[in-house]
């Protein structure tokens, strides 16, 4: 999971913010506190959240009895988060998996600590692009050209070589295709982070009339029964 999904957070410090995670999960695991834990992943921009069963506490780690989606996310992932009301403020808990057995959908969690979810305050389903999607944005004398990396009904993501001095809020038109549909859309330049150093992604918005939010809403659902077809098949590889 990228940083944008989520970020750290320190509450008092490291080692008093682990205590305090593994003693909520241990009164959990001795019924103490109701258990209501579910595991949050994002595949491909997805949200993936299940819930899971605390199978037993060793010292500093937890075994979970999990779904087998989530299984195999977290075997590629190698990280999940945490949800429960029980946690300070409702925080999520970021961790990383000491062991995953997709068959037997068992996995085990150590080196816990706070958790901000950034992408739960999207407005709106974001999906990763699955191949080369053209994109060209226009404003005034400039262009950005690209490959979009991701969308959502509200903005697009796109990756380019180049990226010319532009201010953020610059309002422009986005044209590209989806599913045989060429869109031309308002939009507005947010800003550009670097992308490992492999170009740059530049963050849009877009005004969608009902014919273009038509077709980029299909998208997305094509695209999230693609996404949910790939975590099946990964089952099947297991």
């Amino acid at each position: 999971m990228k940083s944008d999904v989520y970020r750290l957070v320190t509450v008092d410090d490291g080692k008093s913010d682990t205590a305090a995670i593994i003693k909520v999960l241990s009164e959990m695991a001795s019924g103490r506190l109701k258990s209501d834990i579910r595991l949050l992943n994002y595949y491909h921009e997805l949200p993936v959240s299940y819930g899971a069963a605390i199978n037993a506490m060793e010292n500093d780690s937890v075994e979970l009895a999990i779904h087998e989606h989530q299984a195999v996310i977290i075997k590629n992932d190698n990280i999940t988060l945490i949800k429960s009301k029980h946690f300070h403020n409702e925080l999520a808990v970021h961790c990383y998996a000491a062991y995953v057995n997709v068959p037997k959908k068992k996995v085990i969690l150590h080196n816990f600590a706070y958790a901000q979810v950034r992408a739960e305050r999207r407005e709106s389903v974001r999906v990763k692009v699955n191949g080369r999607l053209p994109v060209l944005f226009s404003c005034e004398n400039m262009k950005i050209e690209g490959t979009m990396v991701d969308i959502s009904g509200s903005g697009l993501s796109v990756l380019s070589a180049v990226v010319p001095a532009i201010s953020d809020e610059q309002a422009g038109g986005l044209s590209f295709t989806l599913v045989g549909k060429s869109l031309e859309v308002p939009g507005s330049f947010v800003r550009v982070v670097s992308h490992d150093g492999a170009g740059y992604i530049c963050i849009f918005k877009m005004n969608l009339d009902r014919m273009s939010d038509n077709v980029v809403s299909k998208f997305i659902y094509e695209r999230q029964v693609e996404i949910i077809q790939e975590l099946k098949e990964g089952l099947i590889a297991v």
